[in-house]
């Protein structure tokens, strides 16, 4: 099987994870495509299995990642440090310790952002939603941007919930074709701005 072809596969199967909740599983196969390339913001734990804070704070991470298991702006994942397939992730990323913690965004870099806060399910909420989650709310465009403000009215003027579901169901047949960063990231922010009016 082409290597291209594997790849795809490869993704396909861990974006299947996501939709059944809890947090991503990433190696080294799909961690670029899904953090780099997916135009979603990311917040990343790299743990041993055997290590105990991780062990201790597992249930609150599989919970944040449960919540935003269908997000169009955010990745919750994992990356287990002692797994061969994901050998040299960790060591990539300057992981010295279990676990730590990640944000990578548009900003970050490929380096990401260290993650100092609370470990409990309240403060990494409270952290991904003030600094990794979408902002544009239609009840509350002060934080859209200009592109999303026109896309807005753009749709809006178009009628009503039919037309919204049907311009979100064709985007996200898209988001899984191989596409630029900047566009994927577009696609994102429509598709949570549709989420909106479709409802």
């Amino acid at each position: 099987m082409p290597r291209a072809v594997l790849l795809r596969a490869c993704v396909a199967c861990t974006l299947a994870c996501v939709a059944s909740g809890a947090a991503v599983d990433l190696t080294s196969e799909t961690f670029d495509s899904l953090v780099f390339e997916s135009g979603k913001n990311a917040m990343i734990k790299f743990f041993a299995p055997w290590c105990g804070h991780c062990k201790a704070m597992k249930p609150a991470w599989d919970e944040l990642g449960t919540e935003y298991s269908d997000s169009s702006s955010v990745l919750i994942a994992d990356v287990d440090c002692t797994a061969e397939s994901s050998k040299g992730l960790c060591e990539k990323h300057g992981v010295n310790g279990f676990p730590t913690i990640k944000s990578f965004t548009s900003d970050t870099g490929k380096d990401g952002q260290d993650y100092e806060g609370g470990r409990d399910l309240e403060s990494l909420k409270a952290y991904v939603s003030e600094n990794l989650a979408a902002k544009c709310l239609i009840a509350e465009p002060a934080a859209c941007t200009e592109k999303e403000v026109g896309f807005i009215a753009k749709m809006q003027a178009k009628g009503g919930k039919a037309e919204a579901a049907a311009e979100l169901k064709r985007l996200e047949g898209l988001k899984g074709n191989p596409m630029a960063p900047d566009l994927k990231k577009w696609v994102n922010q429509r598709v949570a701005i549709l989420q909106q009016l479709a409802k």
